[in-house]
């Protein structure tokens, strides 16, 4: 029963740093799309991914249960869904250029695939117009990932860009 409580208490305080930092959050578990929006791509799990905006620079893996990262891709955004013990959930959007739902978000610039050590990722790139305490304008997102070249062919398409 300590444990219950614990996990609860967690939960609740991850929520309200996050919710005071500005990320949205919620405790529902479908994701936020806008009416008319069409879903072009989904991936239920990401194994792993990193951001860098400096100063930070985030790594981070999806271990079900406790944090599982999903990605969807619409005719509007790139939109990553991170679910916190499949109770708390955490979105993040990188729109494509002149559908973007607000004057501060984040709007994609680039998207490509790359290999390293992790192994094969998807890299989107975006920039936000409105400087942020905790970030820069630039925002680099890597995702590990089988076969990134289908989803970046995707994004590419959705952005009206062909990439060869």
């Amino acid at each position: 029963m300590r444990e219950l409580i614990a996990i609860i208490i967690l939960v609740l305080v991850i929520w309200g740093v996050l919710r005071i930092m500005g990320v949205h959050t919620s405790f529902n578990v479908l994701p936020a799309l806008l009416p008319g929006e069409k879903v072009l791509f989904f991936k239920r799990w990401v194994w792993a991914g990193s951001a860098k905006s400096l100063p930070t620079n985030r790594v981070w893996v999806s271990p079900p249960l406790l944090l599982e990262h999903g990605l969807y891709i619409t005719d509007r955004r790139v939109l990553n869904i991170f679910h916190m013990f499949r109770l708390l959930t955490q979105d993040f959007s990188q729109w494509f250029d002149g559908k973007e739902e607000a004057g501060g978000a984040d709007l994609v610039k680039d998207v490509t695939v790359g290999k390293n050590l992790l192994g094969s990722y998807l890299e989107v790139v975006s920039e936000s117009p409105v400087k942020r305490w905790y970030r820069s304008r630039r925002f680099r997102l890597r995702l590990y990932m089988r076969n990134p070249a289908f989803v970046c062919q995707i994004i590419s398409e959705a952005m009206g860009k062909i990439r060869a």
